[in-house]
């Protein structure tokens, strides 16, 4: 190809310069084409002048192709939400790993954060555990500031705190609906205002959603789904909000993810699930997704990395369902 359009596979060389395109309508006859005008007729009406110039996106492009370790969170302050166990401590060790400092938040035992700290520590990054119940608005904003204040800034929030819940329509009282709206939904939404308010431009807000929010129906689970489905309107709004600091909103959204607590709760996941064991669940769960495996917190922490990274930055507003194609 000739040297002059190297530009075009090496950002880093000038681009050429190109005359300025436009478009306009000449004067002869009616220049607004007749009901039944064929496109060839209308096309004739149009005289060039100019082409466009491409130095708009030409720059841009510059900007977004220099040389950087892809993925990589260096220089980043991140704060996980309940990322004492299970998919929380995942993703704020995949954070430490990509070389973010990370706040590890818990809100009652402080032994499983320090343990999620020393890892991310001993993978050369810095950590600190934070206790906040985020249940409470109050130390939900106390934990911003603490962490701004130790960091000396806050470029990713991950909302993970989060309850699960069972129960037919014609049963669940009204101290089930606040525990679980309290913490799936409310907690969440202030979160995500805390973050807005402290995250520097160009930050990074994720908030936790489910599979069974829109794709998977689980009997006696209404007010679980429900309790997350409000996160998938949220982001679509705040997306909105936020983009005046340049700060993109997303959700994920797993589906059966082996932790901790997975054998605890899939017995409610699966038609008679009390008649099979556990490991007969788990490998039922397997069965579900087209790849047959189970879905791990790693598998969620990988994708919360990418939506933190530069690579990311372009998804904005979405809800994202990790789930193996099982549903």
């Amino acid at each position: 190809m000739p040297e002059k359009y190297d530009w075009r596979f090496n950002p880093h060389h000038a681009a050429p310069e190109i005359p300025e395109v436009k478009l306009k309508a000449d004067n002869s006859d009616n220049c607004i084409p007749q009901f039944g005008a064929t496109l060839l007729q209308v096309a004739n009406r149009l005289v060039l002048i100019q082409p466009a110039p491409f130095s708009f996106h030409l720059k841009h492009y510059h900007q977004m192709s220099t040389p950087h370790l892809p993925y990589r969170l260096d220089g980043k302050v991140a704060l996980v939400t309940g990322s004492g166990r299970g998919i929380g401590a995942a993703i704020a060790i995949e954070f430490g790993r990509l070389g973010a400092k990370v706040a590890v938040n818990y809100a009652n035992s402080s032994k499983p954060a320090e343990k999620v700290v020393a890892q991310i520590k001993e993978l050369g990054s810095d950590a600190v555990a934070f206790q906040a119940n985020v249940r409470d608005v109050g130390q939900t904003v106390k934990l911003m500031n603490d962490v701004v204040a130790y960091f000396g800034g806050l470029n990713i929030v991950y909302s993970n705190s989060g309850v699960v819940s069972f129960g037919h329509l014609g049963d669940v009282t009204e101290e089930e609906f606040d525990r679980v709206i309290s913490l799936n939904t409310r907690a969440q939404f202030f979160v995500a205002r805390e973050a807005y308010r402290h995250l520097s431009e160009g930050g990074r807000i994720i908030l936790m959603s489910s599979n069974t929010a829109n794709s998977m129906i689980v009997p006696k689970h209404a007010l679980y789904a429900g309790s997350k489905g409000a996160i998938e309107s949220f982001v679509r709004s705040f997306a909105k909000d936020a983009g005046d600091k340049k700060i993109t909103v997303n959700a994920l959204a797993p589906g059966g993810t082996v932790t901790d607590m997975f054998h605890d709760v899939s017995v409610n996941y699966i038609p008679n699930g009390e008649a099979y064991s556990a490991e007969e669940r788990q490998q039922m769960a397997a069965n579900a997704s087209p790849l047959k495996r189970n879905g791990y917190p790693i598998d969620v922490a990988r994708v919360a990395c990418f939506l933190a990274s530069r690579e990311g930055e372009w998804i904005n507003g979405k809800t994202i369902v990790l789930d193996g194609g099982g549903a």
